[in-house]
């Protein structure tokens, strides 16, 4: 499935296509199994984010070293190569957790 990304708030883009992942608009959806598609995201550097989350919403990651935490802010993974995705993708992990299997 391809969807166009243009102008969409990240945080409710990431739940429609976490949705089309794990294949929750299907008749045949079993939570268990992998029943979903594949989904393509097109424009996705023409995403938005609301409010000021641009500049003070903060991704941080570890490298693994001590004193390895790194801080990143939407604005600057924009400007970096295949920020957006890394966005996008982060997005999507986090609403594609489902709650069932933690029972």
């Amino acid at each position: 499935m391809v969807i166009d990304a243009t102008d969409q708030v990240v945080g409710r883009l990431a739940s429609k296509v976490a949705k089309i992942i794990r294949g929750k608009y299907k008749p045949t959806f079993t939570p268990n199994q992998d029943c979903g598609d594949n989904v393509i995201i097109i424009n996705a550097q023409k995403v938005i984010f609301t409010g000021k989350k641009e500049t003070d919403k903060v991704y941080t990651r570890y490298t693994g070293y001590p004193g390895g935490q790194r801080f990143n802010t939407p604005a600057e993974l924009r400007k970096k190569p295949f920020g957006v995705e890394r966005i996008i993708k982060h997005a999507v992990k986090g609403m594609a957790i489902d709650i069932n299997q933690y029972k």
